[in-house]
Order: C-alpha cells, then sequence, then structure tokens
C-alpha cells in the first residue's frame, strides 16, 4: 500500500476551506481508515454529534407563522360574520400579505442554502474525481480512468448550470405563481403549477437517466478494452523463462492493493459527499416541514385561501429539496457505480 500513494494536497486543502473549522479533517488518515477498517466508528460518532449541533430547527420562525396564519383565519371568519365591513377584508387582506411576505423571506433562505450546497458539493467534486481516476487508471487502465474522468467533468458543470439557469428560477417562478393564485378566493394558476411541478420532475429524471446510461456503457465497454490490453501484457511478460511467474505474482499482488485503495477512496468519497451534503438537506428539510406542521395544526381554522398557500409553499421547498438532493444523488451514484465497475 505505500508504494501506492496518491497526492491528496489538493483533496485536502477543498476540503478544509469548505468543512467547519470545528471538524479537523485528514484527507490520507482518512482514506486509511476505509482502507484498514480502524476508526471508523469514531468518525460517525463525531459526524453525529456535529450535525446534531449545527442544524437549524425553525422555531422561532414557524411561531411567528402560526400566529400569522391564526389572524387570517380570525379575520375571515370576522369578514363573513360582516359581510358589508369592508375593514375586516382588508385586515385579513393585510395578514395575507404579511404570511406572503414571511413565506418570501423563508424561501430566500432557503435558496441561499441551496446555492452554497451545491458549490460546496461541486467543489469537492471537481477535486475528488481527479483523484479517484488517478487510481483507477492504475487498477484498470488508462482508457477506463480518462473516460470517467471528462464524463465526471462534464456532469459536474452541466448540474452547476442546469441548477443556476433551470431548476432554482423554475422553484422562484413557482413560488410567484402561488402567492398570486391564492390571493382569489379560486386558484387562477392552479394548472399552470400543476405543469411547472411535471416540468421539475420531468428534469430531474432525465438528467438522473443520462447518467445512468453514461455510467452503463463506460462500464460495459472501457474497462473490457483496458483488461484486453492488461492481460497480453501480463500473458507476454509470463512466458519469459525464469521470470515469468515472478512478473505474474508481483503484478497481482500490486494490482490488488490498488483496489483496495481505489474502493477505499470511492467509499470515502461517498462518506465525503455526504458528510458536506447532509447539513443543507436537513435544514431544507425542516423548512419544507415547517409548512406542512403548520398547515396540518391550523387546518380546522383556515380558510381555503391561507391552506392552499402553505400547501404551495411547502411544495416551493421541496423543489428547493429536490435540487440540492438530485447533486448529491447524481455525483453518489457516479462514485458507486465507479466503484463498483472498475474492481
Amino acid at each position: 500500500m505505500e508504494e501506492l500513494e496518491l497526492d491528496y494536497s489538493q483533496l485536502q486543502e477543498t476540503v478544509e476551506r469548505l468543512l467547519p473549522k470545528e471538524f479537523p479533517f485528514s484527507a490520507e488518515a482518512f482514506f486509511k481508515q476505509f482502507a484498514t477498517g480502524e476508526g471508523l466508528q469514531d468518525f460517525w460518532a463525531e459526524l453525529f454529534r456535529w450535525l446534531l449541533k449545527n442544524i437549524t430547527f425553525p422555531v422561532e420562525q414557524g411561531v411567528r407563522l402560526l400566529f400569522l396564519v391564526l389572524f387570517s383565519a380570525f379575520f375571515s371568519n370576522l369578514s363573513k360574520a360582516f359581510q358589508k365591513n369592508g375593514a375586516s377584508q382588508m385586515g385579513y387582506l393585510c395578514i395575507y400579505l404579511l404570511i406572503a411576505l414571511h413565506i418570501t423571506g423563508g424561501f430566500q433562505a432557503s435558496v441561499s442554502i441551496v446555492k452554497e450546497g451545491i458549490e460546496t458539493i461541486c467543489g469537492l467534486a471537481s477535486v475528488l474525481f481527479p483523484t479517484y481516476c488517478i487510481s483507477i487508471a492504475f487498477v484498470t487502465g488508462s482508457l477506463t480512468a480518462t473516460g470517467y474522468y471528462q464524463g465526471t467533468a462534464f456532469f459536474i458543470t452541466m448540474f452547476e448550470y442546469v441548477a443556476a439557469i433551470v431548476l432554482l428560477p423554475l422553484s422562484r417562478v413557482y413560488l410567484l405563481l402561488s402567492l398570486a393564485s391564492c390571493m382569489q378566493k379560486e386558484p387562477i394558476f392552479s394548472k399552470l403549477l400543476t405543469i411547472l411541478e411535471n416540468v421539475f420532475s420531468w428534469l430531474k429524471k432525465t438528467i438522473v437517466g443520462i447518467v445512468l446510461a453514461f455510467s452503463a456503457i463506460q462500464g460495459i465497454l472501457l474497462p473490457a478494452i483496458d483488461n484486453l490490453k492488461k492481460s497480453a501484457i501480463i500473458k507476454t511478460a509470463s512466458t519469459i523463462p525464469g521470470v515469468g511467474n515472478l512478473v505474474d505474482g508481483a503484478w497481482e499482488t500490486v494490482v490488488g492493493a490498488g483496489v483496495v485503495l481505489k474502493n477505499a477512496i470511492g467509499i470515502g468519497g461517498v462518506c465525503l459527499l455526504f458528510l458536506l451534503g447532509v447539513l443543507p438537506l436537513a435544514n431544507l428539510t425542516m423548512q419544507y416541514l415547517l409548512y406542512r406542521v403548520i398547515g396540518a395544526l391550523a387546518e380546522p381554522v383556515l380558510q381555503d385561501q391561507t391552506e392552499q398557500l402553505l400547501s404551495y409553499a411547502g411544495t416551493a421547498q421541496k423543489l428547493l429539496l429536490q435540487t440540492m438532493s438530485l447533486g448529491m444523488i447524481l455525483f453518489l451514484m457516479l462514485l458507486v457505480v465507479m466503484t463498483r465497475i472498475t474492481v
């Protein structure tokens, strides 16, 4: 294993910049833990403690929103009791605008979390995959490593572009249309909002399908070509009198050590991506659950407009959560497939 040392300096520098200071990290020691199986329980225990310490529970935000929702229900019932009194209707409209402003502020905070999370995982992937492809080149062959390196570089750029240009603006448009739609007694953009949800789902499935197709094609073709080249070289060397068996045995030993190191980097990379992405995902999940829980608690007294608004706000948060999770799934899926196919 000592002859197969890789340069972790760039990866170490990137992870130290992305991780908080209270979470110490050594890339070389981290991957060696996966290669030897030692010290992993301490790592996961430290990760769990760090996650509980840093996750944000939006209790104060939820209390404020719940009071606004209850006030909107009060003015709504008051306007029904005094149908000719415009003051109660105006009061309901003012409370509705306050709820919309509160939802918009929470949504913008979630957008910032998604942007920062995407930059983090893409920054890690941009230094993790080249390191991993070096180990693939040693174990499987240069053709496989080059193919996966070019493919992963393309997918990192593609996901950053699609998230910034398509997915996040689509989520913003969805929220704005839902705010405008719920101002009327009957939603006026319900069909358009359904179309936007379907478009988002279609884009997400298309991206996942492209990555799976790429991984399958690369995994079937390129390793077979590299293995053919290696087997021809090894068989030629094994026919040399006196040293043929020695060369064959030494090659198997070195390649076996390389496979262990490659798999350690692959599984360690999966854990690194999970480590850097789990906190944004947890915070986004809390925001999503906030609207669902408040909508469920206040359902007996809510007017249809406010109930629909909370439902749409929860869906908008879900779109942001799916955008962040899509990046995690893509890179985790690539690492797992590359680790399995290039054994």
